[in-house]
């Protein structure tokens, strides 16, 4: 007969029984409640295109800059300091096509199926690292071709000192180990931190109020893009000044010609030489490059710095597109804007395939440029062979065509 406190102490026991099954349970049900999938914060078709895109980007641009790495040098007149700085910029943005969008574009797509991001902590930190040094090099390597340009134009002479081979495989190796010194500070964790954001679904600057705070999100920002830009943008400022100079100057000297041809009897007074076209034109192509990057870049910085809180989620994504596109933009900037370089593509195509250099030249009318330099060469080879006739006046002094300084500086002027 079960009296009252035979009931009590069954269900005591019943109950110290169920409690080893009760905490298997919760720690199912916690566990099958962190393999669901969590709801990110985009939607679905803005994730879904933005990997689509950073494929696309990363093909395009792999094969364009990787053309641009094996034609320029293939032209022996370009070989010079300014295009040396360009390879290292196609080196540069080429990386950036094989490394970082690839695993952008993994990353989305494991987000759009699972839910999850795809890097843990050391993933994202070497991704951090990796995605800035390109950066930062795009961007020291678009300051010192402007740099370049400057220097030519304002001082050949300290130009020639300045750019020899040694010292620009030296500028390019200091172009590359500053990025990597600065993004080694925050990747082992003494001034900054690397991790993952999920606000924004990506990997970057953490910011810890109680270590770090903002500074060392805004001192990189400072020091790896707010001083290359001051530096490019000053460049240019007096690339273009000195263009509109010369302009001005060659409309001078045009007046003059035609004054002078009016009245034969008066000698011609010569005038200051200005810029060449091959300056203005690089100056251009560079220019245009620059502007480029800032619309590519301008609008994601502009959302993060703004957007703190995510408010406009698929719009932050939907930029990143259109960051990316960039990296296989100054392809066609080259071959639409700067005609030796396109000359380059050209022949370097055509030494493979050579019905592409005539389909070219009928289809897109472009046909190839003779600079002064080789239009002088190939004078000398036919005075070699008695085609073409050189005649001096009696008494007068021969004068070399060209000398070393001179050579070298059409050379690089011809970039």
């Amino acid at each position: 007969m079960s009296t009252p406190e035979n009931i009590a102490s069954l269900e005591m026991m019943s109950t110290t029984e169920s409690i080893p099954d009760l905490v298997e349970m919760l720690m199912e049900a916690s566990s099958s409640q962190s393999s669901v999938p969590r709801e990110p914060h985009f939607a679905p078709w803005a994730i879904l295109f933005s990997g689509v895109a950073a494929v696309v980007i990363a093909t395009l641009g792999f094969f364009g800059n990787l053309l641009t790495i094996l034609a320029l040098p293939y032209a022996r007149r370009l070989r010079n300091a300014a295009t040396w700085m360009v390879l290292n910029l196609a080196v540069a943005e080429g990386l950036f096509c094989v490394t970082i969008l690839p695993m952008c574009a993994a990353h989305l797509f494991h987000l759009y199926q699972t839910g999850q991001p795809l890097f843990n902590d050391e993933g994202c930190r070497a991704f951090v690292f990796l995605r800035y040094v390109n950066i930062y090099v795009e961007l020291f390597s678009i300051a010192a071709i402007a740099v370049n340009r400057c220097v030519l134009i304002a001082n050949p002479r300290l130009y020639q000192k300045t750019f020899t081979d040694k010292k620009t495989i030296g500028i390019i190796a200091v172009i590359w180990l500053v990025p990597i010194f600065m993004m080694t500070i925050p990747l082992t964790g003494t001034y900054g931190e690397f991790g993952y954001n999920h606000l924004t679904e990506e990997c970057d600057f953490m910011q810890d109020p109680e270590r770090f705070g903002k500074g060392p999100q805004r001192f990189f920002l400072v020091s790896g893009f707010f001083i290359p830009n001051i530096i490019i943008v000053s460049s240019y400022s007096f690339l273009f000044y000195k263009a509109r100079k010369s302009s001005a100057r060659m409309t001078i000297r045009r007046k003059s010609n035609q004054q002078d041809s009016l009245s034969p009897e008066q000698p011609q007074q010569q005038t200051r030489p200005g810029l060449s076209r091959r300056d203005i034109r690089i100056a251009r192509t560079i220019g245009v490059i620059f502007i480029g990057y800032l619309v590519c870049c301008t609008p994601v910085a502009f959302m993060h710095y703004y957007d703190k809180e995510v408010m406009y989620p698929n719009l932050l994504l939907l930029l990143h597109p259109l960051y990316w596109l960039q990296y296989c933009l100054n392809i066609f900037i080259y071959v639409f804007m700067n005609k030796q370089y396109r000359d380059a593509y050209i022949n370097y195509i055509a030494s493979w395939w050579p019905d592409f250099k005539v389909m070219s030249i009928k289809k897109f009318q472009w046909a190839e440029e003779v600079s002064e330099f080789s239009a002088s060469t190939r004078k000398k080879s036919l005075a070699s062979r008695g085609l073409f006739k050189i005649t001096t006046r009696k008494g007068s002094s021969s004068m070399p065509l060209s000398s070393p300084t001179s050579t070298r500086l059409n050379e690089d002027q011809q970039l």
